[in-house]
């Protein structure tokens, strides 16, 4: 198990926000090159209107976490309340409107994973791969430490118990 605090998460700029990598799989790959098998992020949208970047080989799964998202997937509209994950393929072509953080998980065709969100008081968990569990904004608390607001972990072939009352995102890969 390990902690992932908002200190080490790496920030970028894009048109229209800041995108946070939360984690990145494996270990030093690069989004710009898309050389990952999957890749755990949040970002921030301040325009009207926001265009995806394509992401032709991989398949996505997108949560706003603060506000309604309008979201439009090859077509296909979508209304997203804070905390509903939608799937989509990232080869389609996409666009989001509202002012929102959403949070994101992206993993390349060919490999298996999942992302949903829970609302916990005191819940075991136990990741059979691997998995990040989120924290958005919650009191909570993993083997009597502090499992900050912001913050994130990483497990592989763990179980842990999570102490409080708030709602995660768990990303299984």
């Amino acid at each position: 198990m390990k902690f992932i605090k908002k200190e080490e998460f790496k920030d970028s700029n894009w048109s229209a926000g800041v995108t946070t990598e939360v984690f990145i799989y494996p270990e030093g790959a690069s989004v710009g090159e898309k050389n990952f098998d999957f890749r755990i992020s949040t970002a921030t949208c301040k325009d009207k209107e926001s265009v995806y970047t394509p992401y032709t080989g991989f398949y996505r799964y997108i949560t706003p976490i603060d506000n309604v998202m309008n979201i439009e997937s090859d077509g296909n509209k979508f209304t997203l309340d804070p905390f509903e994950v939608l799937f989509f393929d990232g080869d389609h072509s996409t666009k989001s409107s509202g002012d929102v953080r959403d949070f994101n998980l992206i993993y390349k065709k060919g490999q298996e994973a999942k992302m949903f969100s829970l609302n916990i008081n005191n819940f075991d968990f136990k990741a059979d791969k691997r998995a990040v569990i989120f924290n958005y904004d919650s009191e909570l608390k993993v083997q009597d430490k502090n499992f900050e607001k912001f913050s994130a972990i990483y497990l592989e072939e763990e179980k842990i118990n999570i102490e409080g009352k708030g709602r995660i995102i768990i990303c299984e890969f």
